[in-house]
């Protein structure tokens, strides 16, 4: 403590008697500042927009499909999920890449195009320019600062047309997959049924249609035949049966098959429906709390900081300087 407070009156005495200089020095420092503040840097102002993610932007999920367990509220705000999931598309290279052709950023930013590292460096003033964030209510902020406030706030909100623009393209090409997938299988179905159709007209000629209620009918006319002493009909009616026993398997099994194609036939015109409805027709992807408009207040550089923060770091160098130079002169 007693070398803590010896080191502390020291240190004031050093400044006391050095305190012209570093006067000079802050004055100096402050001048010099505030003129690089106000001309060196450039000024940029601010837009941004804040939006809400949406639980679902498919039109069959949320309005048409009932009964669905997994059915959302499409006036309903999404969670965390669907806002990290939007904020990855935000973040993609399909969005950077339409703004920065949307805009001539190139030329805006004056990067020569035919520069080795000319991406990296549109890359680079893009990140900067740029910022896409996520609050804490789960809201995302997309904010943008330009030396055009004009410019700055149609980029930001050239964000809000281009989000439903890409995810639309991205559901698009999954879709035309899905269907070239079910329009596959819709086909061998067909030809399934075709053949399966072609059987059953063939176990038709022989008189089998529907052998359970065949077998009990021809059981019940066997038992009134012999009933009857109808011997030539309990004959008739036993080759019937006879013919019955030889085929039912086969023609129950064939029927089994032609039940299960026609279902999946439904289910696939449902789905194929269903990819379509959600191609042609696509919900908005977010809510829109705020839309940008031009600033007519500069963001950057905040000058009264750029003076404070150097005037604090050159004095802090200067007294640690003069802290050493008078150990030095000590130790002489």
């Amino acid at each position: 403590m007693k070398d803590s407070t010896f080191d502390f009156i020291w240190l004031m005495r050093l400044i006391k008697n050095n305190i012209r200089i570093l006067f000079l020095v802050g004055f100096l420092t402050s001048v010099l500042s505030s003129i690089i503040a106000l001309f060196a840097i450039e000024e940029k102002f601010k837009s941004s927009v804040v939006i809400y993610p949406t639980t679902t932007s498919s039109v069959s999920q949320a309005l048409l499909v009932e009964h669905n367990p997994y059915r959302k509220d499409v006036l309903e705000f999404g969670e965390e999920e669907q806002a990290e999931q939007l904020v990855q598309v935000l973040n993609s290279d399909e969005m950077r890449d339409s703004i920065v052709r949307r805009f001539d950023l190139f030329d805006h930013y004056e990067v020569n195009q035919e520069d080795v590292y000319a991406n990296t460096i549109m890359n680079d003033l893009y990140g900067q320019a740029i910022s896409i964030k996520k609050t804490k209510f789960n809201a995302i902020e997309i904010s943008v600062l330009d030396k055009d406030p004009q410019v700055a706030a149609d980029i930001a909100n050239e964000y809000l047309v281009l989000i439903d623009f890409v995810i639309a393209r991205i559901r698009e090409n999954r879709a035309l997959q899905a269907l070239e997938v079910l329009e596959l299988r819709k086909t061998i179905l067909y030809q399934q049924r075709a053949l399966t159709q072609d059987s059953l007209k063939d176990y038709r000629s022989r008189g089998i249609i529907s052998t359970v209620h065949q077998a009990e009918r021809l059981t019940e006319q066997y038992a009134i035949a012999l009933a009857a002493n109808n011997l030539s009909g309990a004959k008739r009616i036993q080759k019937e049966l006879n013919t019955l026993a030889k085929y039912s398997g086969a023609h129950d099994v064939l029927l089994r098959k032609s039940y299960e194609i026609e279902e999946e036939l439904a289910l696939i015109e449902f789905e194929s429906d269903r990819v379509q409805i959600d191609t042609q027709y696509m919900l908005d992807n977010k809510f829109i709390l705020n839309k940008a408009y031009p600033s007519d207040k500069k963001a950057y550089p905040i000058r009264w900081l750029i003076v404070l923060s150097s005037l604090i770091a050159v004095l802090f160098v200067s007294i640690l300087s003069l802290s050493i130079l008078e150990s030095v002169n000590s130790i002489k």
